[in-house]
């Protein structure tokens, strides 16, 4: 995997430290910038255009939903994961239809995290968009009914 850029979206300092080790670490990844609300990530994205940006989705000034809204409207092909504490279905499945590539509960066992961040980094050429999205949604689906 080459040097991807990443922009880190989270009101928590902690958060924001936690997953930039695992981007530099792990995935060997570039962190351009930091964000610690939803209108400094679209003013940062906007001016650096990172090739993957981690989004929370409760923080003060923007949440990450509307910020990743506004982010895909001027970047339709704008990589968002999010990651978020949030875990509810409803929260899930809102930020999904909303255009997240992927969305990751936060916990510490960010060696789960790795396989997902690939997935969306490498953007997978042999499937569309649309397929991609619809098996996020049934994965997630499936995970909530094993609950």
């Amino acid at each position: 995997m080459g040097r991807i850029t990443f922009l880190i979206v989270d009101d928590s300092p902690v958060w924001r430290r936690i997953i930039r080790k695992f981007v530099e670490e792990k995935l060997k990844g570039i962190v351009v910038a930091e964000a610690s609300d939803g209108l400094e990530a679209i003013n940062l994205y906007n001016k650096l255009k990172p090739n993957v940006v981690t989004m929370d989705i409760e923080m003060p000034k923007l949440d990450g939903i509307r910020a990743m809204e506004e982010i895909l409207r001027h970047d339709k092909n704008a990589k968002i994961i999010v990651i978020s504490s949030k875990g509810e279905e409803d929260t899930v499945r809102k930020a999904l239809l909303k255009g997240a590539k992927d969305f990751i509960v936060k916990d510490l066992e960010t060696e789960k995290w790795l396989k997902r961040f690939e997935n969306v980094i490498k953007n997978d050429e042999t499937k569309n968009s649309k397929n991609t999205f619809f098996d996020n949604i049934r994965r997630y689906i499936d995970r909530f009914k094993r609950r």
